[in-house]
């Protein structure tokens, strides 16, 4: 539930951002694109699913959100945002305007208007979402859902702010050029930062130059004087690009403003002008070390204690490093996505981790968007997958780049698709076996695989 003292946007802001008459008067105190999670009183924008090439979407969704209109307004909407003339009179006000996604961006950028709050802007190739929750996290804050950060959540991230925000924070996505620079313009972050840049989506960038260049125009919205924090080996590109700007970096160096320093059992000591502090590393591994440290350069330059830091949980986003015990097997999901630097980092890893008295597996399915470098990027990963125990393979690229490379003995089975799979996983794992899974969005996630996995292991060890 919605529930506020008073409402996120009144129906007058709803028509001053859109420059529209003004629909009669309702509250709202959400903003909403899908009718099947609508909260009462949520403000219900019906995108048309259409074709945007202005925004790298070439083909149609074939979902039109004005066909659910009525199905939001039983669901508690209390007032519709719609670009269509409607066939069927509603009990709650409509809000007609042009373009409805256009519309949503011009939500965005009313709201931003109305913020007197630092305002923050997060990017990287991987870590951004688990980045966004340690932020919030540290401070004090309730941690948004999902995964927001493309030319439809952005906008719906600002908008659903309150207008009155102690602080907020954004995370920007990209997959072609050209992507962050409009969003980040949108946003016009007070502080910037770019938490990696790794192979991710190299197939749609002519090269690695090119990608480095799309995560640093992050700092193209930030106004004179704002400050930009990078990852270390960022650093120099970002001060010759950015002069303006007050540039800072995080790293494992002793020359970073912020640096980690990994300790035994999972643990990182943060530096920074503060002093230092020891945490436990959620999920374990460097790269969730280097992410909290630009979460601790994000709380010191917010002007917050380092002590914050202490109020992050061990829970990580779905999908992104949450481990699951079922009987006596462990299931890593890391199925939200895949490019070939977390895939390298989360095999290291498991094949690190002390204490392991059962097998290591890795279920490792196909990485998309590599382009040109897909072959060559899938058989980077053989010599780190050669220290585990056994490896199962799911799709055409890790078929022929990889699983055919591997030894005969660590070979576990490989699959086309995940449905065959699921009885190979309950047939082949044993007592004591830690499972990683991981590969990119459409493999795994979207399949709801390891939810699968875990419930089939489940029943399975039922009958025993």
């Amino acid at each position: 539930m919605n529930e506020y003292q008073s409402p996120l946007w009144t129906t007058e802001e709803l028509a001053a951002a859109l420059d529209i008459g003004k629909p009669e008067t309702a509250e709202i105190h959400g903003v909403s694109i899908d009718s099947r999670s609508i909260n009462r009183h949520d403000l219900f924008v019906a995108l048309s699913g259409k074709a945007r090439r202005e925004f790298n979407i070439h083909t149609d969704s074939g979902r039109d959100g004005h066909d659910f209109v009525e199905h939001a307004v039983r669901n508690g909407s209390s007032c519709v945002m719609s670009e269509k003339p409607l066939s069927t009179a509603l009990s709650v006000p409509v809000a007609q305007c042009e373009d409805t996604l256009y519309g949503l961006w011009e939500l965005a950028r009313f709201r931003r208007a109305q913020l007197d709050c630092p305002v923050v802007a997060l990017t990287g190739s991987s870590g951004k979402t688990t980045l966004m929750n340690f932020v919030f996290q540290a401070m004090r804050q309730v941690v948004p859902s999902g995964s927001l950060n493309n030319h439809i959540g952005v906008p719906l991230s600002i908008a659903r702010t309150r207008r009155d925000a102690a602080f907020a924070c954004f995370e920007i996505g990209t997959n072609h050029p050209g992507e962050i620079v409009g969003l980040s313009e949108l946003v016009r972050p007070n502080i910037a930062l770019v938490l990696n840049v790794t192979h991710a989506h190299i197939g749609n960038f002519p090269d690695e130059s090119s990608l480095r260049a799309e995560k640093l125009s992050i700092g193209e919205g930030v106004p004179d004087g704002g400050q930009l924090i990078v990852a270390e080996e960022l650093h120099q590109e970002a001060q010759a690009r950015f002069s303006h700007l007050h540039i800072l970096c995080f790293g494992s160096s002793i020359a970073a403003n912020y640096r980690f320093t990994l300790l035994e059992n999972d643990r990182v000591r943060l530096t920074c002008s503060q002093g230092e502090l020891e945490i436990d590393i959620p999920g374990g591994g460097e790269h969730r070390a280097s992410t909290l440290c630009a979460t601790l350069a994000v709380v010191d330059l917010l002007g917050e204690s380092m002590s914050g830091m202490h109020e992050i949980g061990s829970t990580l986003p779905p999908g992104r490093g949450h481990s699951f015990t079922v009987g006596d097997i462990t299931i890593i999901d890391e199925s939200y996505n895949a490019n070939p630097d977390s895939m390298r980092q989360c095999i290291r890893q498991l094949a690190n981790q002390p204490g392991v008295e059962g097998r290591r597996i890795a279920i490792v399915g196909d990485m998309a968007e590599l382009g040109n470098q897909t072959a060559a990027l899938h058989r980077s990963l053989v010599e780190d997958l050669l220290p585990l125990d056994g490896v199962i393979c799911v799709g055409p690229a890790m078929f022929e780049h990889v699983y055919s490379r591997l030894p005969t003995e660590q070979r576990l089975g490989y699959f086309v698709a995940t449905d065959e799979l699921l009885d190979h996983c309950v047939t082949t794992l044993k007592s004591g076996d830690r499972v990683l899974v991981k590969a990119s969005n459409t493999v795994f996630w979207q399949q709801d695989f390891v939810a699968r996995l875990c419930s089939q292991l489940g029943r399975e060890q039922d009958k025993t």
